[in-house]
């Protein structure tokens, strides 16, 4: 009977662990680029002995222990993409990563591309990470043009020349899933996703830039809304074994007196 109220407690966790992450995707339906999480669940075994198989071979015998929920894991489908007209706003159609440097020097990826224009001609996101691109905007450049190849083209304004101020690139991995979530939208490579993988946009399977656009995060609704059904339901039967045991135990405790 105790083993039945660590099964419910796991599956109390681990459920709640699934609404949260409903909840999380539903708060950011509107964020920028922001990307869907989902949480994967595993059982939990343990070894309660070992048996002869009679030929003197011995097995190990696993008995049910509960589930857990992993680390949540991104899904990076893609988003809608909304016109916006700012000249900055890039978004990416098909695969690929914005690079940023970090305040601390390290590198970060995003698929959000609402930029601005830092007072050194840089291209900076709304919270201040820079965009590793070589690119510099001249103060007395207008008109930014940015093509799908990612190529950036300025105005000056005195002359009317037309002159290239920079190169976008893309960074892409052998397994984007593998990444590490940070804050704003950020993610940073590990293990699991690898190192980042440099192109220009539209050549060696990267997307291809959009101007005056951002993707829009990959949330649906719907599917988010049947999900958490499923996800209270499950919480509220763990509930009731979990008060089942509950009552077993007292029962017993009360024969013995």
């Amino acid at each position: 009977m105790i083993d039945a109220l660590s099964i419910a407690s796991s599956g109390l966790s681990a459920n709640q662990a699934w609404i949260d992450s409903i909840s999380n995707n539903v708060a950011n339906m509107q964020t920028i680029g922001y990307k869907r999480s989902q949480v994967n669940f595993q059982d939990r075994v343990r070894d309660v002995g070992t048996r002869d198989d009679g030929g003197g071979m011995a097995e190990h015998l696993l008995s049910g222990a509960g589930i857990q929920a992993s680390e949540p894991t991104q899904v990076f489908s893609p988003g809608a993409v909304r016109q916006t007209g700012n000249e900055l706003d890039l978004a990416i159609q098909g695969d690929g990563f914005f690079e940023v440097e970090l305040p601390t020097g390290e590198l970060a990826y995003s698929r959000a591309g609402r930029f601005h224009l830092n007072t050194d001609g840089q291209l900076a996101m709304s919270t201040g990470q820079i965009l590793t691109a070589d690119l510099r905007v001249p103060p007395d450049a207008r008109n930014l043009v940015i093509k799908q190849d990612g190529s950036v083209q300025a105005t000056v304004v005195e002359t009317g020349e037309v002159i290239t101020v920079g190169q976008v690139q893309l960074a892409k991995f052998a397994s984007a899933d593998g990444l590490k979530k940070l804050s704003d939208g950020l993610y940073r490579p590990s293990q699991a996703s690898g190192e980042a993988i440099y192109a220009e946009p539209g050549r060696d399977g990267q997307g291809v830039l959009l101007q005056g656009y951002v993707e829009m995060s990959n949330v649906n609704l719907i599917d988010e809304m049947s999900s958490l059904v499923l996800a209270q339901r499950a919480y509220q039967m763990n509930a009731r074994l979990l008060q089942a045991g509950d009552q077993i135990l007292e029962t017993i405790n009360n024969l013995r007196r």
